[in-house]
Protein backbone atom coordinates (compact mmCIF):
# COMPACT_ATOMS: atom_id res chain seq x y z
CA UNK A 1 0.00 0.00 0.00
CA UNK A 2 1.50 3.56 -1.15
CA UNK A 3 0.91 7.09 -0.94
CA UNK A 4 -0.82 8.56 -3.13
CA UNK A 5 0.61 11.95 -4.71
CA UNK A 6 -1.03 15.10 -3.28
CA UNK A 7 -1.50 16.42 -6.97
CA UNK A 8 -3.90 13.61 -7.69
CA UNK A 9 -6.51 15.09 -5.41
CA UNK A 10 -9.24 17.48 -6.31
CA UNK A 11 -8.94 19.46 -3.02
CA UNK A 12 -11.88 21.55 -4.26
CA UNK A 13 -14.35 18.01 -4.12
CA UNK A 14 -14.06 16.83 -0.41
CA UNK A 15 -16.86 14.61 2.30
CA UNK A 16 -16.76 15.82 5.95
CA UNK A 17 -12.77 16.96 5.12
CA UNK A 18 -12.10 13.59 3.12
CA UNK A 19 -11.01 13.57 -0.61
CA UNK A 20 -14.04 13.15 -3.16
CA UNK A 21 -12.59 13.00 -6.43
CA UNK A 22 -9.34 11.40 -7.05
CA UNK A 23 -7.53 11.44 -10.71
CA UNK A 24 -5.17 8.91 -11.18
CA UNK A 25 -4.81 5.91 -13.71
CA UNK A 26 -6.39 2.86 -12.40
CA UNK A 27 -3.47 -0.11 -11.16
CA UNK A 28 -5.92 -2.48 -13.17
CA UNK A 29 -6.81 -1.56 -16.53
CA UNK A 30 -4.02 0.58 -16.41
CA UNK A 31 -6.45 3.70 -17.99
CA UNK A 32 -6.72 7.65 -16.58
CA UNK A 33 -9.36 7.61 -14.23
CA UNK A 34 -11.82 9.57 -12.16
CA UNK A 35 -12.43 8.34 -8.99
CA UNK A 36 -15.80 9.87 -7.15
CA UNK A 37 -16.05 8.31 -3.67
CA UNK A 38 -19.45 8.41 -2.36
CA UNK A 39 -19.11 7.87 1.22
CA UNK A 40 -16.10 7.35 4.22
CA UNK A 41 -16.04 4.57 6.62
CA UNK A 42 -14.05 6.17 9.18
CA UNK A 43 -12.61 4.61 12.46
CA UNK A 44 -11.33 6.09 16.18
CA UNK A 45 -10.80 9.26 14.66
CA UNK A 46 -7.40 8.00 13.48
CA UNK A 47 -8.35 6.48 9.89
CA UNK A 48 -10.86 6.76 7.10
CA UNK A 49 -11.37 3.83 4.33
CA UNK A 50 -13.58 3.46 1.25
CA UNK A 51 -13.56 1.63 -2.06
CA UNK A 52 -14.68 2.99 -5.26
CA UNK A 53 -15.00 1.09 -8.44
CA UNK A 54 -12.80 2.37 -11.64
CA UNK A 55 -15.47 3.73 -14.00
CA UNK A 56 -13.56 2.03 -16.55
CA UNK A 57 -13.50 -1.45 -15.62
CA UNK A 58 -15.21 -1.95 -12.51
CA UNK A 59 -12.99 -3.55 -10.52
CA UNK A 60 -12.44 -1.68 -6.63
CA UNK A 61 -9.41 0.14 -5.45
CA UNK A 62 -8.99 0.53 -1.84
CA UNK A 63 -8.74 4.10 -0.79
CA UNK A 64 -7.35 4.17 3.01
CA UNK A 65 -6.55 7.62 4.44
CA UNK A 66 -4.85 8.13 7.96
CA UNK A 67 -5.70 10.72 10.05
CA UNK A 68 -3.16 13.21 11.62
CA UNK A 69 -4.49 15.48 14.45
CA UNK A 70 -1.02 15.65 16.72
CA UNK A 71 -0.32 19.16 14.70
CA UNK A 72 -2.13 22.25 13.73
CA UNK A 73 -2.62 21.97 10.57
CA UNK A 74 -4.42 18.51 10.45
CA UNK A 75 -2.77 16.81 7.74
CA UNK A 76 -3.57 13.52 6.63
CA UNK A 77 -2.32 10.91 4.23
CA UNK A 78 -4.26 9.36 1.17
CA UNK A 79 -2.98 5.29 0.54
CA UNK A 80 -4.37 3.12 -2.28
CA UNK A 81 -4.32 -0.65 -3.00
CA UNK A 82 -3.58 -1.77 -4.83
CA UNK A 83 -0.15 0.52 -4.89
CA UNK A 84 -0.51 3.09 -7.82
CA UNK A 85 0.81 3.14 -11.09
CA UNK A 86 3.93 5.41 -11.06
CA UNK A 87 7.35 6.20 -10.88
CA UNK A 88 9.85 8.74 -8.97
CA UNK A 89 13.16 10.26 -9.83
CA UNK A 90 16.00 8.22 -8.99
CA UNK A 91 18.37 8.72 -5.74
CA UNK A 92 20.81 10.75 -7.16
CA UNK A 93 19.31 12.83 -9.86
CA UNK A 94 20.97 16.02 -9.13
CA UNK A 95 24.06 14.71 -10.85
CA UNK A 96 21.93 14.42 -14.06
CA UNK A 97 20.98 17.88 -13.77
CA UNK A 98 24.74 18.86 -12.94
CA UNK A 99 25.94 17.11 -16.14
CA UNK A 100 23.19 18.29 -18.41
CA UNK A 101 20.04 20.14 -18.15
CA UNK A 102 18.42 19.59 -20.96
CA UNK A 103 19.13 15.82 -20.17
CA UNK A 104 17.36 16.13 -16.85
CA UNK A 105 14.49 17.93 -18.50
CA UNK A 106 14.14 14.85 -20.82
CA UNK A 107 13.86 12.34 -17.95
CA UNK A 108 11.62 14.32 -16.08
CA UNK A 109 9.42 14.75 -19.15
CA UNK A 110 9.99 10.77 -19.74
CA UNK A 111 8.63 10.51 -15.46
CA UNK A 112 5.48 13.09 -16.23
CA UNK A 113 4.40 10.78 -19.46
CA UNK A 114 4.79 7.34 -18.31
CA UNK A 115 3.30 8.57 -15.06
CA UNK A 116 -0.02 9.71 -16.84
CA UNK A 117 0.15 6.43 -18.88
CA UNK A 118 1.22 7.81 -22.37
CA UNK A 119 3.11 4.40 -22.63
CA UNK A 120 4.36 5.48 -26.40
CA UNK A 121 5.15 8.91 -25.99
CA UNK A 122 7.41 8.05 -22.07
CA UNK A 123 9.36 5.39 -24.48
CA UNK A 124 10.47 8.07 -27.56
CA UNK A 125 11.30 10.14 -24.61
CA UNK A 126 13.54 7.68 -23.32
CA UNK A 127 14.99 6.69 -26.27
CA UNK A 128 15.81 10.82 -26.73
CA UNK A 129 17.30 10.71 -23.07
CA UNK A 130 19.14 7.72 -24.36
CA UNK A 131 20.43 9.30 -26.71
CA UNK A 132 21.52 12.78 -25.73
CA UNK A 133 23.15 10.79 -22.80
CA UNK A 134 25.40 8.51 -24.94
CA UNK A 135 26.26 11.84 -27.38
CA UNK A 136 27.07 14.12 -24.59
CA UNK A 137 29.68 11.58 -23.20
CA UNK A 138 31.26 10.50 -26.17
CA UNK A 139 33.78 12.34 -28.23
CA UNK A 140 32.90 13.56 -31.08
CA UNK A 141 34.24 10.80 -33.43
CA UNK A 142 31.21 8.86 -32.29
CA UNK A 143 28.19 11.25 -31.85
CA UNK A 144 26.68 10.65 -35.40
CA UNK A 145 26.44 6.74 -35.02
CA UNK A 146 23.58 5.44 -34.73
CA UNK A 147 22.23 4.54 -30.85
CA UNK A 148 23.43 0.73 -30.78
CA UNK A 149 26.86 1.71 -31.74
CA UNK A 150 27.10 4.63 -29.22
CA UNK A 151 26.39 2.31 -26.50
CA UNK A 152 28.89 -0.26 -27.73
CA UNK A 153 31.04 2.86 -27.86
CA UNK A 154 30.47 3.75 -24.25
CA UNK A 155 32.61 1.57 -22.14
CA UNK A 156 35.90 2.48 -24.76
CA UNK A 157 35.06 6.59 -24.28
CA UNK A 158 33.98 6.70 -20.69
CA UNK A 159 36.85 5.33 -18.10
CA UNK A 160 34.40 3.37 -16.07
CA UNK A 161 37.32 2.62 -13.53
CA UNK A 162 37.80 6.22 -12.54
CA UNK A 163 35.53 5.73 -9.72
CA UNK A 164 37.14 2.90 -7.98
CA UNK A 165 40.89 4.45 -8.88
CA UNK A 166 39.88 7.74 -7.29
CA UNK A 167 38.29 6.19 -4.05
CA UNK A 168 41.50 3.49 -3.71
CA UNK A 169 43.87 5.64 -1.93
CA UNK A 170 41.39 6.70 0.62
CA UNK A 171 41.69 3.09 1.64
CA UNK A 172 45.63 2.87 1.82
CA UNK A 173 47.48 3.19 4.77
CA UNK A 174 48.37 6.40 4.75
CA UNK A 175 45.31 7.45 3.19
CA UNK A 176 41.97 9.37 5.15
CA UNK A 177 40.45 6.28 6.07
CA UNK A 178 43.23 3.72 6.26
CA UNK A 179 44.98 5.86 8.84
CA UNK A 180 41.90 6.18 11.35
CA UNK A 181 41.75 2.10 11.30
CA UNK A 182 44.73 2.05 13.17
CA UNK A 183 42.89 3.50 15.92
CA UNK A 184 39.21 2.91 16.07
CA UNK A 185 38.67 4.87 18.85
CA UNK A 186 39.68 8.22 16.94
CA UNK A 187 36.70 7.08 14.18
CA UNK A 188 33.87 9.40 15.05
CA UNK A 189 30.04 9.65 13.84
CA UNK A 190 30.84 11.92 10.50
CA UNK A 191 33.87 9.11 9.52
CA UNK A 192 31.66 5.83 9.86
CA UNK A 193 28.91 7.98 8.41
CA UNK A 194 30.96 8.57 4.91
CA UNK A 195 32.59 4.56 5.18
CA UNK A 196 28.97 3.15 4.97
CA UNK A 197 28.00 5.65 2.14
CA UNK A 198 31.11 4.80 0.23
CA UNK A 199 30.62 1.05 0.72
CA UNK A 200 27.05 1.13 -0.08
CA UNK A 201 27.82 3.39 -3.35
CA UNK A 202 30.66 0.11 -4.34
CA UNK A 203 27.53 -2.51 -3.75
CA UNK A 204 25.74 -0.23 -5.99
CA UNK A 205 28.22 -0.17 -8.64
CA UNK A 206 30.08 -3.45 -7.98
CA UNK A 207 27.23 -5.39 -7.13
CA UNK A 208 23.58 -4.00 -7.32
CA UNK A 209 24.12 -2.72 -11.09
CA UNK A 210 25.16 -5.49 -13.02
CA UNK A 211 22.54 -7.38 -10.82
CA UNK A 212 19.56 -5.14 -12.17
CA UNK A 213 20.81 -5.33 -15.34
CA UNK A 214 21.18 -9.03 -16.29
CA UNK A 215 17.54 -9.41 -14.50
CA UNK A 216 16.45 -6.45 -16.70
CA UNK A 217 17.40 -8.20 -19.80
CA UNK A 218 16.10 -10.89 -18.91
CA UNK A 219 12.29 -9.27 -18.73
CA UNK A 220 13.24 -7.77 -22.36
CA UNK A 221 14.51 -11.31 -23.90
CA UNK A 222 11.72 -13.16 -22.32
CA UNK A 223 8.65 -10.28 -22.67
CA UNK A 224 5.94 -10.69 -25.64
CA UNK A 225 6.72 -8.91 -28.50
CA UNK A 226 3.36 -6.22 -29.19
CA UNK A 227 1.92 -6.63 -32.67
CA UNK A 228 2.31 -3.90 -34.64
CA UNK A 229 0.21 -1.98 -36.61
CA UNK A 230 -1.31 -3.66 -39.58
CA UNK A 231 0.84 -6.60 -38.95
CA UNK A 232 -2.38 -8.89 -38.72
CA UNK A 233 -3.70 -7.56 -41.68
CA UNK A 234 -0.46 -7.82 -44.22
CA UNK A 235 0.12 -11.46 -42.69
CA UNK A 236 -3.67 -12.17 -44.19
Amino acid sequence: MQVVDDTKVRSRFSIAGHPQVIELICPHCLKEATFTVKAWSEHAGQVAATEVPCPRCNIGVLFLELLDHRDSHDESTLYMHPDPVGREGIAGVEHLRTLSSPLARSYDSALKLYNHGEWGSAALTVRHLLEGLATRLLGDAQRDLPLARQLEALPKDVDLAKPLQDIAPLLAPGGTFGRQFDDETSIDQVTAEQLLDLAEQLISYLVVLPGTMAELKSRIATAPVPLRRGASNSAA
